[in-house]
This record gives structure tokens, sequence and C-alpha cells, in this order.
């Protein structure tokens, strides 16, 4: 673990420093493994399984291609978890574009749904690749970078999704800068240089939902983050007031303006590990279709449903909940994962969601584009805008003959402390098959689920 700090001027700002970027210095300086709660330890190391899964299943996709093809060569980490070398921040931005890829990968930080692994993962991995550094190390490097995401993004009232920003993107910049600064013994001034420094490497908007745009936010958010440690351990620096400004990175995200800078840090005091927790998708679909598949597959089965016998669908929901599921009329399968008119398509048609269902036959069939086209969208619901809390949220049915059946929608429990493990496990191969052969499959699983036992993470 390197731990030098050479040359920056000694704390050089820290008596401007405002309470929240002083609590997220001290905390990402300070963090260790023993002090993250055990369920903590059990999310995060299901996460990061399922997390290598989803990057082993998007490694070929076209994007990471693309993006591969203009990277220097570099051997400081494994890339998709393979033989394949690259530089660590080759590897922090391909693997995180592979993880997304395919839009299965975790979901967490209920105040806004974004994605952590793929943009904190990443570049921990192949940060505590390059330094040598063991699995518990990972587990707090993770772990840091969560706390801290949760610590600033709770501060606003409305979710960035609303003002165009992917929290993915832009939150996880930061968190993944926080994660590389704890496996690099940075010390508190460092720590939040590092930080704000990736504050101003943030990016990532919504509009480019659908496209491969989407994964390289979270290729692009960990590299960033990654190098920014690295430039805070050179002696760059940054305004330490960026996350306590008026004039920085919270206001100039917020849709609303309505930023709680008084509130005192919570880290290390209470947990978004526990709190909020990680949701490892059930289904390859953007997660704010999740609750219309939960609710939906199950109805379709026990009764039968047939899209003949369908007249109109209402898709009862508040705006906030369908900001990210922007492809109202999806012609490929990439913005099919953001559509809740596939997503009941499928679900009526098909009675499940699944990767071999997501494909261009599939959703250019003219039954399954004829009951897309009877889904209308209600957006008259207020309330929270979180996936994760209770809403009222709905499908409406009305039948060819008459009848009317309102089916509630919830959250899928899909929590990755209590996730079984046989659904775990059952997920990640589907993910590698034929990807990975199986022994290589076992072994890696089995690395794995035992991260906090392994004295490196080399592969």
């Amino acid at each position: 673990m390197d731990s030098s700090n050479a040359s920056l001027p000694p704390s050089s700002s820290v008596s401007r420093t405002g309470r929240i970027g002083r609590a997220l210095g001290e905390f990402a300086s300070g963090m260790s493994f023993d002090r993250i709660p055990r369920e903590g330890v059990v999310s995060i190391r299901n996460a990061l399984t399922d997390y290598a899964g989803c990057v082993v299943l998007g490694c070929d996709d076209d994007a990471v291609r693309l993006l591969g093809a203009h990277e220097p060569p570099g051997d400081e980490a494994s890339l998709f978890f393979q033989t394949k070398r690259a530089s660590a921040p080759t590897a922090a931005l391909l693997n995180g574009a592979a993880g997304h890829a395919q839009d299965y990968d975790d979901i967490g930080l209920g105040f806004h749904p974004a994605h952590p692994s793929v943009a904190i993962a990443p570049a921990a991995f192949a940060e505590a690749q390059a330094l040598g550094a063991s699995g518990r190390d990972l587990i707090a490097a993770y772990a840091t970078g969560y706390e801290v995401w949760g610590e600033i993004a709770s501060r606003d009232a409305a979710p960035q999704h609303l003002k165009g920003w992917h929290p993915t993107g832009v939150f996880g910049a930061v968190a993944s800068a926080a994660a590389c600064a704890r496996l690099r013994g940075l010390d508190p001034a460092r720590a939040l240089h590092a930080m704000a420094i990736a504050a101003s490497m943030s990016s990532g908007l919504v509009a480019n939902f659908g496209t491969m745009t989407k994964p390289f936010h979270a290729g692009h958010a960990s590299r960033n983050g990654l190098l920014a440690a690295r430039y805070a351990q050179a002696g760059m620096t940054a305004s330490p007031d960026v996350f306590d400004d008026p004039r920085g990175f919270l206001f100039a995200l917020s849709p609303r303006g309505e930023v709680d800078l008084e509130r005192a840090p919570q880290l290390g005091r209470t947990w978004s590990l526990l709190e909020h927790g990680i949701g490892l998708k059930l289904y390859p679909m953007c997660y704010g279709a999740h609750r219309i598949i939960a609710a939906l597959v199950p109805f379709a089965e026990r009764e039968d449903l047939r899209a003949e016998e369908i007249a109109q669908v209402d898709f009862v929901t508040a705006p906030e909940r369908v900001v990210p599921l922007v492809h109202t009329d999806p012609r490929t399968p990439l913005e099919a994962k953001f559509s809740a008119e596939f997503a009941v398509a499928m679900c009526v048609i098909g009675r499940r969601a699944s990767l071999d269902l997501i494909c261009e036959a599939f959703v250019m069939r003219p039954d399954v584009r004829e009951l897309m086209g009877k889904v209308r969208r209600d957006l008259s619901l207020r309330g929270p805008a979180s996936f994760s809390e209770a809403a009222q949220d709905a499908l409406v049915i009305a039948y060819m003959d008459g009848r009317v059946h309102r089916l509630p929608l919830v959250a899928p429990d899909d929590r990755a402390a209590t996730i079984d493990a046989a659904v775990l496990r059952a997920k990640f191969m589907d993910c590698v098959r034929g990807k990975l052969p199986q022994d290589a499959a076992d072994v890696l699983f089995a690395r794995l689920q035992a991260l906090d036992g392994q004295d490196n993470v080399r592969f």
C-alpha cells in the first residue's frame, strides 16, 4: 500500500475547508475494514460478485470494443476478469463500461437511482491490483466510495435525473476517487483534493440513455476517480470547499437548488450500506421497469393473460420515476432496456424478463409492437422519486371485454445483503455462460465470495 504524501503543502487550505469537505477527507483517509458493519461486508462481497458477472457479460459489447481500440497497452490490472491486461486507468474505463453495457448491474443510493458498483468497483479493483492490495482493502475502499456517495447525494431533495444528470456518472467519479484515495493511503487533505478534482471531472447526461454512451458514463467516472487520486497524491490541488460552496458540486447538479449544507456529516455514524443497501438486479432492464416486471410476470402467468385480450394498459406513476425510461417506441434492444412499454409487452408475451428476449427479433415482433402501442403513461401521481420507496404506482389493465384490473407495483426484494446464494450464483453463471469455461467460472465465483480472505485481488 502506497502511503506517501510527498510535496503537498501540509493541509494547505484545511483552515477554510467546510464541514462536509473536512468530514469527507477524514473519512476516506481513516476508513478501515474493521469499521464496516457485518451486513455491509456481505452486501459489498455479493455486489462485487454480481459486478464481475456483469463485466464478463458485457466484455465484447460494441461500446467496449470501440473504447478499447483507442486505449494504449498496459499491464497493471486485468480486463474482464480474464487474462487480458491493461493500465489501471484503462482497466477502470473498460471494466466499468463492460459492467454497465447490458444494464444488468446493481442499483443503490435510495435518494436517487444510481449504479454504484460499475462506478466504484472498476477503479477499486484496478488500483488494488496495481498496488498489490488485499480483498479486505478492496472491500474497505468500496465502502469508502459508497458512503461518500451517500453523504453528498443525500443532501439534495430531488434526484439529479430531473436536471438531466446521470448520477452514476457524476457522483460515481467522486466515489471512485474516495475509494482510490483509501487504497493509496492519502492523508485527509489529499483525499479531499482527490474528490474535489474528480468533482470537476464528473459528467453524464440522461439524454444519452439507451445509447453506447450510457455505459461509457460508468467507465469514464471510474477512470476519472482513479486518476484524480493519483493526481492528488502527486501534488495536484483543488478547492477544499467544492462540496460546501453554494457555487460548488452539489448546487451545480441540483434540479431545484434544495441542497442541505447545514446538516452535520453522518459518515461513520450512520451507514448508507445499511439504510439504503445495494440492489442486485434480477432483470436485465433499467431499474425503473423492475416494479412492472416483478408484478406483471406472476400476474400474467396466474391469469394466463394474453396480448389480444388487452385494450389498453395505463402505467400510473409519478413523472420523476419515468425519467430513466426514455424510450416509448424502442426499435433496438438497447432502447428496449429503457422502455416501460417494452417491459409490459415482454412480461405479457414472453412471460419473463431475460437476456434472450432483449433482442432485435423480439423487439420488432408485430405482436410485441402492437402491445407496446397500447401502453399509456399516466403521470398523475406525486410522491417519492426513489424506485425503492413505497409508492402508489400501478398498472391499470383494461380488457377488450370491458373488465378493468388495477395491479399495484412494488420494488422487488433484491437486497445484496440477504439475496439467496443460489439466486446470486444462477445470475452470475447466466452472465458468464459462453464467455468463461465452467471451471474458470466456478473458481472466479468462489474467490469473489471469499473476497475478505484473499491476500490479493489479482484475478
